[in-house]
């Protein structure tokens, strides 16, 4: 073996290990997007690029998009995101129009408001009411199952004095206040990609747990595993969980 050989030798082995660790993060992006469904990463593919080329540039005009990655997570660890620019409106309503919104949270379908003097009734989804003096908002949620056929969930919010005047805008409130979707693709596309390194995996099973996460805690999580922001895969979920 000339002595050329042996100097190329670790090179062409590093090359072959960045060449097959490509790969398996593109399976595993591949895997997330299959599960999101074609039409929902076409809109989070969008939410991406406007994230990167509208918001990052115009709050870190400076920085390159990997730094810019970088300086949001610190910004939103330190909670020093006072001075955030917003979201393109665009962007904003895109999202809010799109199934994707709907595959990470829930709305309720029905809100009431119910007066509860009488303990002994029984709800028409045949639940005791809470034994509260005061009136309490009851949500209903819409499930639709693979086979078509549908299910209610009931939700309620612990007894509160409030008027009556204020009914319609409580009602409206709670109609728009959405819910973790714990059912929903994206959750489930989560799961599909838990083993591609201990931050995705602790990721999914809060996620799964909490629903919800603060922002500060979850930029804090991330930066602390440092995971790689070149990774197509990271920045998606970046953009789902801080961004909208």
């Amino acid at each position: 073996m000339t002595r050329p050989t042996k100097i190329l030798l670790p090179f062409i082995f590093l090359l072959l290990i960045i060449s097959c660790a490509d790969k398996k993060s593109e399976k595993q992006t591949s895997e997330f997007d299959k599960v999101l469904g074609i039409e929902n990463v076409a809109t989070l593919n969008f939410l991406v690029s406007d994230f990167e080329n509208d918001f990052l540039k115009r709050q870190y005009p400076n920085l390159d998009t990997e730094n810019a990655y970088r300086q949001f997570l610190t910004e939103l660890r330190d909670e020093k995101n006072e001075n955030l620019k917003s979201i393109s409106e665009k962007a904003r309503n895109k999202f809010k129009a799109s199934d994707l919104r709907l595959e990470m949270y829930e709305y309720p379908d029905s809100v009431w408001i119910l007066k509860n003097s009488t303990f002994d009734k029984i709800e028409s989804d045949s639940l005791n009411f809470i034994k509260s003096p005061f009136p309490y908002v009851k949500s209903r949620y819409k499930y639709t199952n693979l086979d078509g056929t549908i299910e209610y969930f009931y939700s309620r919010s612990s007894g509160e004095k409030i008027s009556e005047v204020d009914y319609d805008s409580i009602i409206n409130r709670e109609m728009n206040s959405p819910s973790f979707n714990y059912i929903g693709k994206y959750l489930q596309a989560l799961e599909s990609i838990k083993d591609k390194g201990e931050f995705h995996k602790e990721f999914y099973e809060t996620k799964k747990s909490a629903g919800f996460l603060f922002p500060e805690s979850t930029a804090r999580v991330m930066l602390n595993y440092d995971i790689d922001l070149n990774d197509e895969l990271n920045r998606k979920i970046i953009v789902l969980e801080l961004a909208y």
